[in-house]
C-alpha cells in the first residue's frame, strides 16, 4: 500500500511543489494538504494518515504544540519535520515531543524521499547540520553498556530497524528489542529518536 501523507505547510507554493513531487512516485499518496495546525488536525482525524509532513511556523502558530495532538491519533501518523529553519532548541524539543525526524528543505528532494521513507519505516531520519547542531555529550556515557549493546547503539545511529540490526547481527528481534531497553535505561534516554542522536553525536 502507498504511504498516506498530509502536508502542513502555511506557503501554497511549497504544498504544491511537494504535491507535484509526490505524485512521481507509486509508492507516496498525499491525502490532503493544511496550512495550519488545527486545519491539519481536523484532516487527520478524519483521513488516518501514515505520514505528517510539517512545516514549523504556521499560519495559526508554532507547529510544536501541534505534534502531541498529532499523536495522540489512533493510529497514530509519524510526525517528520520539514522547515528552512534550524535552531538547537527547537530542533530538541520538536524531538523530546515526538516527532520521527528533523528535515531541511534545502537539502534537496533525494533527501526528502529518503528522509520520508525512512521515518516510515521506524527510523529518524535527521539532516547532518541538525545533528552537527546538538550537544555533545561526554563519551563515558557509553562505559556501562555491554559490547552488543554498544553495537546495537550504533546500528540504531545507522537508522535500522529492531528487524534489520537482528538480521545483520544474526539475533532473534526479541533480544535486539531487550539490548535496546536495557540501553535505553542505562543511558536514561526515552526512546530510538534520542539513542540515535546520542549515538551520531559521538560518531558511532
Amino acid at each position: 500500500m502507498p504511504l498516506r501523507l498530509l502536508i502542513v505547510d502555511d506557503h501554497p507554493i511549497v504544498r504544491e511543489g511537494l504535491k507535484a513531487f509526490f505524485g512521481l512516485y507509486e509508492d507516496l499518496a498525499l491525502v490532503e494538504e493544511a496550512e495550519g495546525g488545527r486545519e491539519a488536525l481536523a484532516k487527520a482525524q478524519n483521513l488516518h494518515p501514515d505520514l505528517i509532513l510539517l512545516d514549523l511556523h504556521l499560519c495559526d502558530g508554532h507547529a510544536l504544540a501541534w505534534i502531541p495532538r498529532f499523536l495522540e491519533l489512533s493510529p497514530a501518523p509519524k510526525v517528520l519535520i520539514l522547515t528552512s529553519f534550524l535552531e538547537g532548541e527547537t530542533l530538541r524539543q520538536a524531538l523530546h515531543l515526538g516527532a520521527s525526524g528533523y528535515l531541511l528543505k534545502h537539502a534537496g528532494p533525494a533527501a526528502l524521499l529518503d528522509g520520508i521513507r525512512s521515518a516510515a519505516r521506524g527510523e529518524v531520519p535527521l539532516d547532518p547540520a541538525a545533528v552537527r547542531l546538538l550537544a555533545r555529550p561526554h563519551k563515558d556515557r557509553l562505559a556501562g553498556l555491554t559490547a552488543k549493546e554498544r553495537e546495537v547503539l550504533s546500528l540504531i545511529a545507522q537508522g535500522l530497524s529492531n528487524k534489520a540490526i537482528a538480521q545483520r547481527l544474526g539475533i532473534a528481534e526479541k533480544t535486539v528489542k531487550t539490548h535496546v531497553s536495557s540501553l535505553l535505561a542505562k543511558l536514561g534516554l526515552k526512546g530510538r529518536t534520542q539513542a540515535a542522536l546520542l549515538a551520531r553525536e559521538l560518531g558511532l
